[in-house]
């Protein structure tokens, strides 16, 4: 049982515990590259026992890649997601990424400091779930519940450390079987971006957005999902083939 951190100004979560979520979520945001880097074994390959975390629950999805960080990468944004949700419900607002005012259906114009959700923008990136949490921490201090979101989140900015940063001798190079190992990795639309990135070349053009479009068109299917959050996941190789094979029929169809 999370100990009581309220304070006689009302807050739930008093300016201390304020400060350390805050400080938990930006250690997060700091190693979100390396989580991406875990993920698609490029950096390095955890020891068979960081695979397991606090509250842990077995995913029945399947997870060629590292499965402790593929496992940690979805409690995380379970977690994040569901934090959120509580928030925006009992305080009576409606979810917006920061940055913007709008969604990206929306018609109309916009005053100078508005701005639209562009289209394909994925609202549950860990960067941007991590960012709100941050910029609204006030509101959720105000929020019942918060002290164990604030307890979870703290632990994961722990786990994360622990998980991205491992001894050298725990560190393999893929190299030359770049390219086929990459095939082999996980990806969600929530992570595809950075481990396009990271990549490389060979994933030239491929993003949340782009996924999206190749999902929508019936081009990409997931591997498998958890049934837990609805996390869809989907082997690199068969986005990269959806990408490529989809600009191939393109540029055919394009008269000469």
């Amino acid at each position: 049982m999370a100990m009581d951190r309220s304070d006689t100004s009302g807050l739930f979560l008093d300016r201390y515990g304020q400060r350390r979520l805050v400080e938990s979520l930006s250690e997060i945001e700091r190693h979100l590259d390396d989580l991406a880097d875990t993920l698609t074994r490029r950096a390095v390959i955890g020891r068979r026992d960081l695979a397991s975390f606090r509250r842990p629950k077995k995913l029945r999805a399947k997870a060629p890649a590292h499965e402790g960080a593929q496992e940690f990468a979805a409690k995380l944004e379970n977690t994040l997601t569901t934090a959120i949700r509580h928030v925006c419900e009992t305080r009576g607002l409606d979810y917006m990424p920061v940055g913007y005012t709008h969604p990206s259906g929306f018609i109309g114009p916009l005053l100078p400091d508005q701005a639209r959700i562009p289209a394909g923008y994925d609202d549950r990136a860990l960067s941007v779930l991590t960012r709100w949490l941050r910029v609204h921490v006030i509101t959720f201090a105000m929020t019942e519940g918060c002290v164990e979101w604030a307890d979870e989140i703290e632990g994961y900015a722990q786990d994360i450390t622990t998980l991205v940063d491992l001894p050298p001798d725990d560190t393999i190079s893929v190299d030359d079987a770049k390219v086929a190992a990459a095939y082999k990795q996980v990806v969600t639309l929530s992570t595809i971006d950075v481990v396009a990135r990271k990549v490389g070349d060979i994933c030239d053009g491929l993003n949340s957005r782009r996924m999206r479009t190749l999902i929508k068109h019936g081009k990409l299917r997931p591997d498998s999902m958890n049934p837990e959050t609805g996390t869809k996941f989907y082997l690199l190789g068969d986005v990269l083939d959806a990408h490529k094979g989809h600009q191939r029929r393109r540029r055919a169809s394009q008269p000469a």
